[in-house]
This record gives structure tokens, C-alpha cells and sequence, in this order.
């Protein structure tokens, strides 16, 4: 009997001792995998962030863009600075190699007072020569929620799309701010049958303002080509105000808007650096009214158009943040031409700020050969007047001794009314575009601009900058002509 209970004792011992191993060769549990869920609320590409009720999407593109005569900054266009337009063999550029990536991220979440989103989107952009042109930047970084809109979006005087239509921004007159991006705090109301309006605190678009009794190096600063007068504007004090209505429908969209801008300067005086006991003039409001809309047509065809008019605020008709901040001109030969960007002039003798007055359309019909092949054509017409005062102020500083890349006047031009700095700029252009894929295109954009000058007829003294690639002489003010084309190739990451 003793045998047989040890016997049976070994054997459960055994039986528990393999148990045990077997258990300990046996792989652990994994924890429960939290997968990627899909979110349907606001369209393809979202997919909830794991453990969270948060909506992400992520996208980007790579835009390779090769640009002939498209000047020193295709950006800018080739009437602006630097380089003052004078197209020798040494300054400016004519031909340009631009790489852009850019990646964005687009998240969402549902509250008890609507749809919570944040966008950001940032990128680089590569110029050759990449030395002096190479840029990291974030053109969109804004929060929406409960109908308002705080941060780096784009500004709500906006409407006629630029990039819609055209791959060449440069001397194509439009309000359009939404390449380089705008900072603003806005509220939206939504009326319903998709009729909306906007008011919005914004980032001032502010221009130089031209106090012409300034010295610089001594002499009376006269009109320097490629560059604009060194501004003598009040500092920022408050922001544009901004206001639209618009309405969107199956048909297409249509905006008028509205701003208000601070176009009041700093002090009288000889210098820039000038202070209170010089007085200053009486503050002024600068302003700008347009409106503009889109028409859609059969099979994805759309026209549309914008018309806004100044006073004092000239960057709403010509808005791109990066360009036009520089006086135009070129040099052809041995004629020149150019024209004067400033919000308003001034000095002692004219007590009051002299507001320029602009005015500018542009305009674009798109046609869809097919699907996958468009073609654009666009066009604008720019329009800058001084008045009589104005024009006076800024004469008068063109008979003094010449600023390094200025031009002068002899007093009898000036007296005998040959001085006269209203000018205008215009172009037409075309674009036509392959999509080989919904994500992948190829492109062509022809581009012709005319700058009407300022003085035109006239013949005028030019004083060479340092280095003197333009010599210093008399020069015959004529209009000037630019034929800018590009080639665009884009990879959007993800739809």
C-alpha cells in the first residue's frame, strides 16, 4: 500500500512539474492593439488619433517651378527690386529654379458649439541661387471654432483666386494674400442658403508714406528706382478693419468687401528721425471698397472677376505680402521705365497727407478640355494717380541734387508741367495644365506685362548706383515690356 500512494504521489508531482513547464514556454497576452479608425465626418483622409475623439488628416506637395525673365525675384516680378530693373549682363536674373515642400495638418473635433479645427502648414522654398533665397516659413497656422477665425489664414477682403488660374503671381494685380499667408481675428456669420458675412481685425497692409522734405546722405531724397522712399508712417497702432458678404451657391460665389487702414505718418522735419516739435499732419483713414464674383460652367468651367478701388490703402488692389513693396522700374537700352508705390505723400509746404488713389480689375475664364487638361486665360489693369499736390511734392524733390540710383528733373521740365507721375500696369496670360494623375500635373504659364510709366516721353537724369553698371546719364522715360514663362511640375503626398 506504501508503494502504491508514492506511486501516485511522483506521478502528480510529474504531472505538475510539465504543466509548469508548458505554461512557462507559453507566449503572454498581448494588451488590446488600438487601431487606426477611420473618420467619415468631414471627408476622405481623416482618421481618429488613437484614443481620442480627434479628427487628423496630414497632406503636402513638392512644386518644382522653372522661371525665365521672371526678374531677380520671381516672387516680385521683374519690375521690382532689387538690382533697380537694369537688366545688364551682371544684375538682376533671368533665369530662376524653385523648389517648394510644404506639408499640412488639418485637425477637427466636435464640440457642444460646433466644429473645433486647427490648420498649420509649413514648408521651404529653394530658389537658385539657393545661397540668398532659401526660406522656411508657415503660411497657415489658425484656429477656427464657433464661427471665428484667430491666426495665419488669409485675409477676408480677399476673393479672386490667384493660384486657380495662374502660376505666376508676379505683376498680376490682385488683392490675393493667401500664398504667403495673413494674420487675422475674425467672426463669420452664417445666414443660411449659403449667404455669409465676415468681420475681421487684421494684420495692417501698410505702404510707405512719403514725407518728401527727408534728407538721406544730404541731399533731398529723390525717386530711387527699384527701391521705395524711406517711409515716414506712423507706427502700427491699431489694425485694418475688414468687412465682406458673400454668398456661395451651386452656381458659383460672389463678395463685396470693405477696409479701413491707418494712412497717418510720423513727424515733419528734415530727417526721419525728427520728433514732436516738428508738428505732424492730421491723421488720416485710409480706405478700400471692391467686389467680385465667380460664374461655374459646364463641365468644371468657371469666369471670375475682382474690381477694387483705394485711397490710401493701395496694397488691398495689389495685396501679395512679398510683392510690389519696392518702386518699379527697368531699364531697356538707354530708356527707363518706372512708377512710385507709396499710400500717400506729405511735407511742410502741403501740410496734409496727399492719399494715392489706385484702382485695379483682374480677371480669369478657365476651360476644361477634358478632365484632365485645362487651360486658363487671365488678365488685370492697375491704375496710380497723385493728385495735383502730390505730384507738386514729388517733382519738386526731383530737381534736387540725385540720391546713388535716383533720376532727376531739370526746374524748367518741372515748370513747364513735364513732371507727371501717374502711371499703370497691365498683363494678359495663359496657362495650360495635364494632370497625369488627380495628384500629379505638369503645367505652362506665358505671362506678358506692360508697365505704363510714369513721365513717359520725358528725358530725365540718372544717377548710377555704386558700381555703375548703368552709367550715369540721360535717359528717355518709355514704357516697359516683360515676357515671363514658366514651367510647373507638383506632387500633391497625399489627396
Amino acid at each position: 500500500m506504501k508503494m502504491v500512494k508514492s506511486l501516485l504521489l511522483g506521478t502528480a508531482a510529474g504531472f505538475v512539474a510539465v504543466a509548469g513547464a508548458q505554461a512557462a514556454d507559453m507566449p503572454v497576452k498581448a494588451q488590446p492593439v488600438q487601431y487606426v479608425k477611420i473618420c467619415s465626418l468631414y471627408g476622405d483622409g481623416f482618421y481618429y488619433i488613437p484614443g481620442t475623439d480627434i479628427c487628423l488628416k496630414i497632406g503636402g506637395f513638392i512644386r518644382i517651378d522653372v522661371s525665365e525673365y521672371g526678374g531677380a525675384n520671381v516672387t516680385n516680378g521683374a519690375f521690382a527690386g532689387p538690382g533697380i530693373g537694369m537688366q545688364t549682363r551682371v544684375n538682376g536674373q533671368d533665369f530662376t529654379y524653385r523648389t517648394r515642400a510644404y506639408s499640412w495638418f488639418d485637425s477637427r473635433q466636435q464640440t457642444e458649439y460646433g466644429t473645433l479645427r486647427t490648420f498649420l502648414n509649413i514648408g521651404v522654398i529653394y530658389d537658385s541661387p539657393q545661397a540668398t533665397t532659401t526660406n522656411f516659413n508657415a503660411n497657415r497656422a489658425f484656429i477656427q471654432f464657433a464661427g471665428f477665425t484667430i491666426g495665419t489664414a488669409q485675409s477676408f477682403f480677399d476673393f479672386y483666386s490667384l493660384p486657380a488660374s495662374s502660376y505666376i503671381g508676379a505683376n498680376l494685380i490682385v488683392s490675393d494674400t493667401g500664398d504667403g499667408g495673413w494674420k487675422v481675428a475674425a467672426y463669420t456669420a452664417q445666414f443660411g442658403n449659403g449667404v455669409s458675412s465676415t468681420v475681421s481685425i487684421e494684420e495692417p497692409r501698410q505702404q510707405s508714406i512719403w514725407n518728401t522734405n527727408t534728407v538721406v546722405g544730404g541731399t533731398v531724397n529723390t525717386v530711387v528706382l527699384g527701391a521705395v522712399p524711406p517711409g515716414d508712417a506712423v507706427k502700427q497702432r491699431f489694425p485694418d478693419i475688414v468687412t465682406n458678404l458673400r454668398v456661395d451657391q451651386p452656381w458659383g460665389s460672389a463678395q463685396v468687401m470693405a477696409a479701413a487702414h491707418d494712412g497717418s505718418a510720423g513727424y515733419y522735419g528734415a530727417t526721419l528721425t525728427g520728433s514732436e516739435v516738428n508738428g505732424h499732419p492730421a491723421d488720416k483713414v485710409g480706405w478700400a471698397a471692391g467686389a467680385g464674383f465667380k460664374v461655374n460652367g459646364v463641365g468644371g468651367d468657371y469666369f471670375q472677376l475682382q474690381a477694387t478701388y483705394s485711397q490710401g490703402a493701395l496694397r488691398y488692389v495689389m495685396g501679395s505680402p512679398a510683392a510690389f513693396t519696392t518702386n518699379l522700374s527697368q531699364f531697356t537700352g538707354n530708356n527707363l521705365g518706372y512708377g512710385i508705390l507709396v499710400d500717400g505723400v506729405f511735407n511742410t509746404a502741403t501740410g496734409d497727407i496727399q492719399q494715392t488713389t489706385v484702382w485695379g480689375v483682374v480677371g480669369a475664364y478657365d476651360h476644361f478640355w477634358r478632365p484632365d487638361l485645362r487651360t486658363s486665360l487671365y488678365g488685370s489693369y492697375m491704375s496710380v494717380n497723385y493728385n495735383g499736390a502730390a505730384n507738386a511734392s514729388i517733382c519738386a524733390t526731383q530737381t534736387a541734387a540725385p540720391n546713388a540710383g535716383s533720376i532727376t528733373f531739370t526746374a524748367a521740365q518741372v515748370a513747364a508741367g513735364q513732371c507727371n507721375n501717374n502711371w499703370g500696369l497691365w498683363g494678359i496670360g495663359s496657362r495650360t495644365q495635364y494632370n497625369f494623375t488627380p495628384w500629379f500635373y505638369v503645367g505652362f504659364d506665358v505671362f506678358y506685362s506692360r508697365l505704363q510709366t510714369a513721365n513717359a516721353g520725358q528725358v530725365v537724369g540718372f544717377n548710377a548706383l555704386a558700381g555703375g553698371a548703368k552709367p550715369t546719364g540721360f535717359y528717355t522715360v518709355a514704357n516697359q515690356n516683360n515676357l515671363h514663362f514658366r514651367v510647373r511640375f507638383q506632387r500633391e503626398l497625399v489627396p
